[in-house]
């Protein structure tokens, strides 16, 4: 294996005394990209997007403390399949990822502001509307009207109703209505931003329907102009349709909107309205336009694959003088992505430095009316208050608010621009090192980027569409004899999604951990269904090893039950030498064929197992079994359990949703973390148990503490199928909770390592 050539750096030995932030969450890689090398994605605590190379994100992934260069450098070169030496690792730690927060000393307590992204043009002077729970509830409730049928009747009925308006509605009469009643413009106002927020929602919703977690919705300036925005960060975790479909999803909702305004003016033939409707429809026009970030702009990144294009503009025009070699942002991108951006740059560089010099050219002169309109308004707002004419009050505020903030966009815009500008002279004349050009990006909308396929023979032939196999759009598959093949709906490409990471390919073995420190939370449950799942699924040998020291029952809960226990292996541990031999000491759920090793429940027991047993035990389940499921103890404390989670690949925590549930997880997350098994926790996956409506402790802070410190968190809901603690038999679940199982199987199956590292 070739090395990876870095410069030296002088900084003392420290790789061992670093660590990843508790609060870094892994989004994993970016799929549906347009450049050519693989990148991955990482959120810091503070809520910053840091996309990183594929070499940074598994020196993230093995940096922990106590581990020295040497060690960390070997698993590094060893799932890159490129030796990095120890001096190379320390260049990367110190001069990569510190400066980003991706890593941090052990001992530090605060360190220095971490650098975020701040794009030219992006929002400014930005405040919160609508908290991230409460975006995320009324999303939820929001979600079916991007069910396929739904946003088809929608489209038909806006287009019908454009037609009706065309032909009957009286443009001229409602602009005299306007003019007539001129306080009637505060309620325009009033439809037109109740119709702007119900657009970020749409956008929201569409991030939610596809399985990510939207944020706040907030306001701000953009450029010169008032807006709303919406934090959509989670959606870079989506795939292509997911992406696009949560771009689209602010348009969409105006199309509703709209539907509803049409129907209004058709109904009463109210002026204001017909206006509302005409000025809707010339901000979603001006939506698409990709020269600005509006939605038509992440539109045409998500769809090539491209991420933060204005971060591009400057070696793209680079890359275009002749001798002069291209910059790394410009040869990353796929051929094809790379056209498409030369020929973007071409077109919105000179339309934005028009823009900019008639905005310079009319800054006096925008000044002076503004302030003049500033006063007029000032004296009507006066005489209005004394007249008890509260309409007009109202307008002359809104009518102060919209003259003054354009004018405060415009003086943080010039700001940046100056910055920008005269930044690098600046930093020449004080000797001041320039930023470091990482790729950062933090946005309101999903700009997302690059995933590098691998080359084989399926892209060197034409692939036929993929053909649907349930929904309305089999439906129509089947109706027209196979010829019209309208593809996949957005639950069947997630669910072939989760199938694919569900049979994530591993080498060697596996050992999963399932633990609770409390009982009666349904672990034993979780633990056979998880190991029904990954059996059923996937081709490798599975066995679930009931590792509770005080007599368990997951062999109970399969039929037929084996007698035999872990204490018969171990006392025939020299006599078993095949995989026949000890599959005779198992027991196998018939539908599942997941194979069950029993603990001893012998009442006449005296001495339970010890750490020492089951360190024998696994290395013997080793050598005949891909993945091994260990249902623990309540205990934390005993030597069997700490032997098992020093055995542990991964670790996953099952706990009802209420106070004391949660407490106890996190009193465990944070035994854990104290003793070294950081990276467990990390990787972790939460299984909220058991969820009823309107039952228990409110569910969103106790998602989000957990989501914050550990890989995933799976919501399974209540079943009657599993309270009688009887056999456990998949198919007799309801749907929900079979489909939240198999969730919870795929975030398992997505922690295999594909390379190196499996035993």
């Amino acid at each position: 294996m070739s090395d990876i050539e870095l410069s030296p750096d002088p900084a003392p030995d420290l790789v061992g005394q670093w660590r990843v932030p508790a609060d870094l969450e892994r989004l994993g890689p970016v799929r549906g990209s347009g450049l050519l090398q693989p990148s991955y994605l990482l959120r810091r605590g503070d809520g910053q997007v840091v996309q990183v190379s594929e070499l940074l994100h598994i020196v993230v992934s093995e940096i922990r403390p106590g581990r020295t260069p040497e060690q960390t450098a070997s698993l590094v070169s060893a799932a890159y399949g490129r030796r990095l030496t120890t001096e190379g690792l320390r260049h990367l730690v110190t001069t990569r990822l510190q400066p980003l927060g991706l890593v941090e000393p052990v001992a530090a307590s605060a360190g220095p502001a971490l650098p975020k992204a701040a794009p030219l043009l992006s929002l400014s002077l930005k405040g919160t509307l609508v908290p991230p729970t409460v975006v995320r509830r009324l999303a939820g409730l929001l979600s079916p009207l991007f069910w396929p049928p739904v946003v088809c009747v929608a489209l038909t009925a806006w287009v019908a109703l454009d037609v009706l308006l065309v032909l009957r509605g009286d443009l001229n009469a409602a602009v005299g209505q306007l003019l007539s009643a001129p306080a009637s413009l505060l309620a325009l106002y009033v439809m037109l931003t109740l119709g702007a927020l119900f657009h970020e929602t749409g956008h929201a919703t569409a991030c939610a329907y596809d399985g990510a977690r939207p944020g706040a919705i907030g306001f701000g300036v953009y450029l010169v102009f008032p807006a709303f925005y919406t934090d959509v960060t989670d959606s870079y975790r989506l795939g292509r349709a997911g992406r696009l479909r949560t771009d689209l999803g602010g348009l969409y909702f105006n199309v509703l909107w709209l539907i509803g305004f049409a129907g209004v003016y058709l109904l009463t033939g109210d002026g204001l309205v017909l206006l509302a409707t005409v000025v809707m429809h010339v901000s979603m026009l001006q939506q698409l336009v990709p020269a600005v970030r509006f939605d038509g702009y992440y539109v045409l990144s998500d769809a090539i694959g491209v991420p933060d294009l204005f971060a591009r503009v400057r070696p793209v025009l680079l890359s275009l003088v002749p001798g002069r070699p291209a910059d790394r942002r410009v040869t990353e991108i796929s051929p094809g992505a790379r056209r498409v951006v030369i020929g973007w740059v071409l077109v919105v560089v000179p339309t934005l430095l028009l823009g900019l010099g008639w905005l310079l050219w009319s800054l006096p002169a925008m000044t002076a009316r503004t302030w003049a309109a500033a006063v007029v308004q000032g004296d009507q707002l006066a005489r209005a208050w004394d007249d008890g004419r509260f309409a007009v009050v109202g307008l002359s505020l809104v009518s102060l608010v919209m003259l003054v903030l354009p004018l405060l966009g415009v003086v943080v815009l010039l700001w940046r621009l100056v910055d920008a500008l005269a930044g690098p002279a600046l930093r020449a004349l004080t000797n001041r090192p320039a930023p470091r050009e990482e790729t950062t990006m933090a946005m309101s909308r999903p700009v997302k980027g690059l995933s590098a396929a691998a080359f084989n023979d399926r892209e060197m032939l034409p692939q036929p569409k993929p053909v649907a196999t349930s929904g309305w759009q089999h439906a129509v598959y089947q109706a027209s004899g196979h010829v019209v093949r309208p593809g996949p709906g957005a639950a069947e490409r997630r669910r072939e999604e989760r199938t694919e990471q569900l049979r994530t390919a591993i080498n060697g073995t596996r050992r999963v951990v399932v633990m609770s420190r409390k009982g009666g939370v349904g672990k034993t449950t979780v633990a056979l269904a998880l190991g029904s799942i990954l059996a059923t699924q996937r081709g490798d040998r599975v066995v679930a090893v009931d590792a509770n020291p005080d007599a368990g029952n997951l062999a109970h809960r399969v039929a037929p039950a084996n007698s035999l226990t872990i204490t018969d292996v171990l006392r025939d541990l020299d006599r078993i030498a095949s995989y026949a031999e000890l599959k005779k000491y198992t027991s196998q759920a018939e539908e599942s064929r997941l194979e069950v090793l029993a603990s001893d429940d012998d009442p006449r027991i005296g001495m339970a197992l010890d750490r020492s047993d089951y360190h024998r035990l696994i290395g013997l389940l080793d050598q005949y079994y891909n993945l091994i499921l260990l249902d623990t103890g309540t205990g934390i404390l005993d030597s069997a359990n700490q032997g098992l989670l020093a055995e542990a690949d991964e670790l996953v925590i099952v706990l009802r949703a209420g106070i004391d549930g949660g407490r106890a997880a996190a009193l465990t997350l944070d035994w854990l973390e104290q003793h070294e098994y950081g990276d467990l926790v990390r990787r972790a996956i939460v299984v909220i148990n058991a969820l009823r409506p309107g039952v228990g402790a409110p569910l969103d802070p106790i998602e989000e503490h957990f989501a914050a410190r550990c890989g995933q968190v799976i919501c399974v809901p209540w079943d009657p199928a599993l309270e009688t603690g009887g056999q456990t038999v998949l198919s007799r679940l309801a749907k929900p909770t079979r489909e939240s199982l198999m969730d919870l199987a795929a975030a398992v199956a997505g922690n295999f390592p594909t390379g190196g590292g499996s035993r």
